[in-house]
């Protein structure tokens, strides 16, 4: 009698290879062997920032900002530009002023709460538009100096270093003779100074990443310059172009207030917080509440950017990370 073999595969037969189980993919075995992705470096980033008291406060107050100019239309309480003559120079409500005025009015009689929440609109738009525009600039014109370092780069940086010895106000004023007073040609003085700062941070940093292996790995495959330029190098320079950027918004708006004082910048019907002071300037001792209230908007705007430029700029630095940075991050 043959005694049937106790290890042979049931169902096997002769011939035939015994069947296998496979894993199930969707198993549990394949859960816990799956890739778990981490964040990105941007995310890594401003959470760093977020998690720093300062940057928080400077996200946080940047927010109400702009949330205050955003619903300016339906949270002020009268028309900005209405003038009610027999309510001027109306002291504000907690200083015993009549009318119900928050903060009061202006020699014109004009609502300064209402002004002053539409003069945010106006001057966080130009600054955040011209920041962004001379950050563009800057980047494109930083990277030509920095890879064309002997050639084009030492032109740039002589032109950076003359701008850098011109004081904005001279400068403001031959432009605008030239171009003219208005909302335009702020944006377009403001874009041009601004590049100056950008062009010579990256400069720098293209000069030295220009010579790293990954670059010489992309033109030893036939990677054209532009192509080097725009995946290789442009990433390799972001970070002090966010940090800038952050600071920058800050100072451009200051620097169109500077013009909107000078009666250089924007002009009636339209209004900044800029244009608010040298029109409050006129009447200070009777009204000296029309200056304090965009006064201290801008000081508010300018601490804002300026606690998130500094959390970024702490995020950036792998010295000043809390936590070791994780190489797979990308």
């Amino acid at each position: 009698m043959s005694s049937e073999n106790p290890a042979a595969p049931t169902g096997a037969t002769a011939g035939m290879p015994a069947t296998t189980t496979q894993p199930d993919p969707w198993g549990p075995a394949s859960d816990q062997a799956r890739v778990v992705k981490t964040p990105g470096r941007m995310r890594e980033i401003l959470g760093k920032a977020w998690h720093n008291p300062g940057g928080r406060f400077g996200f946080l107050l940047l927010a109400l900002l702009v949330l205050a100019a955003v619903l300016a239309p339906w949270i002020s309480p009268a028309d900005p530009t209405k003038q009610v003559l027999s309510d001027t120079d109306t002291a504000p409500m907690w200083l015993g002023g009549e009318g119900g005025y928050l903060l009061g009015t202006d020699s014109l009689g004009r609502d300064v709460l209402s002004r002053v929440l539409y003069g945010l609109r106006l001057s966080l738009f130009v600054g955040i538009v011209a920041a962004t525009l001379s950050a563009m600039l800057g980047l494109l014109l930083g990277i030509l100096a920095g890879w064309y370092e002997s050639t084009l780069g030492k032109l740039l940086m002589r032109l950076a270093d003359i701008q850098f010895a011109v004081p904005f106000v001279a400068v403001g004023i031959a432009l605008t003779a030239v171009l003219g007073p208005g909302l335009t040609p702020v944006l377009v003085i403001l874009s041009v100074w601004g590049w100056t700062t950008y062009a010579r941070t990256i400069a720098n940093s293209v000069s030295q990443v220009k010579r790293s292996d990954f670059v010489t790995a992309a033109r030893t495959l036939g990677a054209s310059t532009p192509r080097i330029m725009l995946r290789h190098i442009t990433p390799s320079v972001l970070a002090p172009v966010v940090v800038l950027w952050s600071t920058s918004a800050g100072v451009l708006i200051l620097a169109e207030s500077g013009l909107s004082l000078l009666g250089l910048g924007v002009q009636a019907p339209d209004f900044s917080l800029g244009s608010m002071l040298s029109d409050g300037q006129v009447a200070l001792r009777l009204s000296w509440w029309a200056v304090v209230a965009p006064g201290t908007a801008l000081l508010l705007i300018v601490l804002a950017f300026n606690m998130i430029g500094d959390a970024l700029r702490d995020a950036f630095n792998p010295s000043s990370a809390l936590e070791p940075r994780n190489p797979e991050l990308v």
